[in-house]
This record gives C-alpha cells, structure tokens and sequence, in this order.
C-alpha cells in the first residue's frame, strides 16, 4: 500500500526479512547492489559521489571513535579504513553482517543490533563516539524510533562530534510503502520518506536540544544520478563543538 502525506507505521519484521534477502543475494565484487537497489554501474558511481563529497564535509583528524548505525554491508567501513581510529558499525540484519565481516576491514568492528535497539550498554565499542553515520536508516523506522535513535546518538556523543545523515527524502509530501510489491526488487518493500523539513524536527530535534546545530544539508547526488520523481538523497551534518 501507498500512503502519502499521513502518518502510518510499517513492519520491522517485513524489513528484516526483506534485508536478510538481499544479503542472501550479496557478491563480494558488487556488494553495493545489496542495500543501494540500483544496477552495478548506478550504484558504484553514486557510492564514489557520497564518499567523495562527504569525506571532505567530516574533516577527519584520524583518531575518531565511530558508529554507524544501519552498516549494512561494511560500506563506510571500508571508506573509513586508514582515517579513523575505531569503528563499530551495527545492523540488524545478519545476512549484511556476513558479507561485512567477509570483507576483513581491518580495525572495524560488527555487531547484529536494530537501530531502535541502540543504547550506552549494549554496544560492544562503548562511547562516548566522535562521528556517528546514519546512512539510508531512517526510513525504516517509525516516527517514535527515529526521535529515540537522535536522543540515543546525543547522549552517546564526545564533547565535539559529528553525525552525518544521509537519507532518501520526499520532494513535496511524506510518502510511506508500507510491503508495497515492488517489480525492480521483485519483492515487497517497506520505508516511510520524510520531507527535509520532518527529518529536522523528529531526528535532529534531540540532537539540536543536545547542543548540536545543523552545519550542512544538501541533495547528495547531481541530476544524472537521480532516478526518482518523488524521493531524492539529500544530507545533513550535524556538529556540536566543545563546550566553553
């Protein structure tokens, strides 16, 4: 079913069989197909457009404690190997987690946790973390769960730390596919997609009450790469400096 502009909740159950499916499916040569829905050649090229304008955007010193939430297949991971100090990438589904771990990115750390499950005491790297990434989650959790996961990642945060979110957004009104069948994936798909202005206000609300301040927002990918009507990849990068 198609709902747009109200709210409506979806299934995490129907997301993570759908997600245990796609890792099932997974290659190590392509594993972007796995979680990036487009064909080989979309696909890696938007992966070297996101890792090309963000990486500048972080303004990595290479001593970070990182976490990013939804890894899926160890994409960041592997970008961030060399520039970082530690990752820990969490993902509920464990199909994405074999292909991760089958990678070998050294320095990096995997653990099976939900996003709605993210907290101080259950993650095997304890924070306090320095950047958090949050790539392509949201849109799989319900409205509650994503203002839990922004308050969840402030108080998980260093005195200066950074969380980027990348995010497919509405271009005019909320649209949620609640196990809509789709041909292209040839399996039933579920996601709500927030306009820019809503990801704000239930994501970054906790995070702005946390002292964290919207330093960037843009759409991620230039028109060649985009091949939706009513969704677009848009960014925000959300920074909280020390104290005085």
């Amino acid at each position: 079913m198609r709902y747009t502009g109200s709210n409506h909740d979806i299934s995490y159950a129907a997301t993570l069989e759908f997600f245990e499916s796609r890792g099932r499916t997974a290659t190590a040569d392509a594993p972007q197909t796995a979680t990036m829905y487009q064909d080989r050649t979309l696909a890696e090229r938007r992966d070297a457009c996101e890792r090309d304008t963000v990486l500048p955007l972080l303004a990595l010193r290479g001593d970070e404690r990182v976490l990013d939430i939804g890894c899926g297949y160890g994409r960041w991971a592997q970008t961030l190997t060399g520039r970082i100090g530690r990752y820990l990438g969490v993902d509920f589904s464990a199909e994405l987690l074999r292909v991760a771990r089958s990678l070998q990115v050294p320095g990096s750390e995997f653990q099976r946790l939900a996003a709605q499950e993210v907290a101080p005491d259950v993650l095997a790297t304890p924070p306090p973390f320095d950047l958090f990434i949050c790539s392509g989650i949201l849109i799989y959790l319900n409205d509650g769960d994503v203002t839990r996961l922004g308050a969840a990642l402030a108080a998980m945060a260093a005195p200066a730390a950074r969380v980027y979110l990348r995010e497919p957004m509405a271009v005019a009104e909320r649209l949620t596919l609640d196990r809509f069948p789709s041909a292209e994936l040839q399996h039933e798909y579920s996601a709500i997609y927030r306009t820019p202005a809503q990801c704000r206000e239930l994501f970054g609300g906790p995070l702005a009450a946390a002292g964290f301040k919207l330093a960037h927002e843009q759409p991620l990918y230039p028109p060649e790469l985009c091949n939706r009507r009513e969704t677009e990849q848009q960014i925000q990068l959300w920074t909280k400096s020390h104290e005085k």
